[in-house]
């Protein structure tokens, strides 16, 4: 029986990190619906939202993203979106590693899936 439990345990170790992986896809829609928006995060471009394409693929981390957004005829608007801690994480803290698996990969962190943004006249 203690074999059992030891393997689940270090098959658990770092939950987020193998259950979610280290980076998620987050939609991007604009309102008006031509908008554009870049996604940063600490001054470096992550993705560009545009019309054809509204999914932007980010690494976890605890830093907050940042979206710049346009649209002809509209002001320009720069929104943030801060990542809350997955419950995997929890989970995995209180096993093996302590989360410190998933806090070396960023998967303890995750944003949510999907913004909008609605840009003023």
């Amino acid at each position: 029986m203690r074999p059992i439990i030891l393997s689940a345990t270090l098959l658990l170790a770092g939950c987020a990190t193998i259950v979610e992986g280290a980076s998620q896809t987050i939609t991007v829609d604009v309102v008006p619906s031509n908008g554009v928006c870049e996604v940063h995060r600490q001054g470096e471009l992550l993705g560009v939202s545009t019309p054809e394409k509204r999914v932007v693929t980010v690494s976890k981390s605890q830093h907050d993203l940042m979206f710049t957004c346009t649209a002809p005829g509209y002001r320009p608007k720069t929104e943030s979106l801060s990542s809350v801690m997955s419950g995997m994480t929890v989970a995995s803290f209180f096993l093996l590693d302590l989360g410190i698996v998933d806090a070396a990969t960023g998967a303890w962190k995750k944003y949510p899936p999907k913004v909008v943004v609605v840009l003023d006249r």
